[in-house]
């Protein structure tokens, strides 16, 4: 009998692809606790360097610059060079960067350390996109998106409690951006130590996973080094309105991001000290949201086959549900009635993050979906340098916090009908020769 359950042990595969996913969560996780940390420190830094509102929106933008110019060429390099020395050098760059912001002293020092965070942080999910791409099958993507941005949209959610926590601690809200900045520069150590480009290269990774991972497909073991096929990829309409789609994701979502604690101190009149769980609430609403949004897209495609019936219908109908529901919160009197309002808005909001990545990867393949979903989340971050500086802008001329939220909404509907053109199935560049 022993030998017998011996032979069946060794027939099991290894999981060591869980390992990485982990990894590649704590970054998603610890990306949205650097970005989201200067939301929550925003009113103490208004106060200190005398900041008005379309000045801290100006410093908010900043990340966003870098980030959106250098989409592209961090999925590139994560395409060209293989994720493991490209990623551990971004998350180590914008971790220095994180440091850096704590140690900001005026406008200049702030802004130009926002600048360079969001020049390291511009690669990081489209190559992390690519390092799972040869480490799972096809069938998971909407799954695995949606636990990627979970993590993500968790990072958020805990930041106030993290960095009010820091603050009360210390006294200074600059020490929270040198703990994060630390926990970063160890990450990049950890995964350059135990990530490969390819499964086959770890020993721990028996036949039975690398089975698993290339699933029904035919596709090589090791993702191919081929000539990125910029032709191709400038003159799809599907990679365009995509990325017009995922502008209009991030437009709303950078409101959140940025503004939301202000608003909640200046419009709702919460107290600080009551600021963390306030906060926290909303942005905990999208948790679930990438889970059930990328589960369900996954579901839907396994059920059906219809690839497009799986990610666009339910990117729009995400889209449409955000908007009935952040319409109300704005207006409703009641602060508890609006900040749930707030978190079904960003519940529905979420169900479409991951399957806008599914789509990327669709498009993309496991050889172009760095680049393709560095194409994408250039949108994003072009949202980010919009959203939150006319967003400030419009709250010192008009006094008012509604009209900034009426125009996300109304961009939300303009991305729910670009979606609807979207053909997931058209994969680009799957002709393209080795380079």
């Amino acid at each position: 009998m022993k030998p017998m359950a011996g032979a069946i042990g060794a027939l099991r595969a290894s999981h060591v692809r869980y390992t990485i996913l982990a990894l590649i969560c704590f970054l998603y996780f610890l990306s949205y606790l650097d970005r989201s940390a200067i939301s929550v420190t925003a009113p103490a830094m208004i106060k200190e360097f005398h900041f008005n509102k379309a000045t801290m929106g100006l410093v908010f933008s900043a990340f966003a610059f870098t980030y959106a110019l250098l989409q592209i060429i961090g999925g590139t390099f994560g395409d060209r060079f293989g994720p493991r020395a490209v990623l551990s050098f971004l998350m180590a760059m914008w971790s220095v960067f994180t440091i850096a912001t704590g140690a900001a002293v005026n406008f200049f020092t702030l802004f130009t350390a926002r600048l360079l965070f969001g020049l390291g942080e511009a690669g990081g999910f489209p190559v992390s996109t690519r390092a799972l791409a040869s480490w799972f099958p096809k069938e998971m993507r909407g799954s695995l998106q949606g636990i990627l941005h979970a993590c993500s949209r968790t990072g958020g959610a805990v930041s106030p409690i993290i960095v009010v926590a820091i603050v009360a601690w210390t006294g200074s809200w600059r020490y929270a951006f040198f703990i994060l900045g630390v926990l970063g520069i160890a990450w990049a150590l950890v995964f350059y130590a135990m990530y490969r480009n390819s499964p086959a290269d770890i020993p721990a990774v028996n036949r039975q996973e690398l089975d698993y991972i290339r699933g029904s497909s035919t596709r090589p073991e090791a993702p191919q080094q081929r000539a990125i096929p910029w032709n191709q990829i400038l003159a799809s309409p599907d990679v365009w309105l995509l990325t017009l789609a995922y502008f209009a994701y991030g437009y709303t979502f950078w409101i959140y991001i940025t503004w939301l604690p202000t608003y909640l101190t200046d419009a709702r009149h919460i107290s600080f000290g009551a600021l963390a769980l306030a906060v926290t609430i909303p942005l905990a609403g999208g948790v679930p949201g990438d889970l059930v949004g990328g589960w369900l897209s996954d579901y839907i495609f396994r059920r059906t086959g219809n690839l497009n019936l799986a990610r666009r219908t339910l990117i729009a109908g995400a889209f449409i549900g955000t908007v009935v529901f952040i319409m109300p919160a704005i207006f409703v009197g009641n602060v508890a009635v609006a900040i749930v309002l707030l978190a079904l808005a960003m519940f529905m909001l979420e169900c479409a993050v991951s399957n806008c990545w599914a789509v990327a990867m669709d498009l993309g393949g496991q050889n172009f979906c760095g680049t393709i979903s560095g194409f994408m989340n250039t949108g994003f971050g072009v949202a980010g340098i919009l959203s939150p500086l006319i967003f400030g802008i419009l709250v010192d001329r008009t006094g008012s916090w509604l009209a900034g939220f009426i125009i996300g909404s109304a961009i939300l509907i303009l991305g729910a009908i670009a979606i609807a053109f979207v053909n997931a199935t058209r994969q680009v560049g799957h002709t393209a020769e080795i380079g």
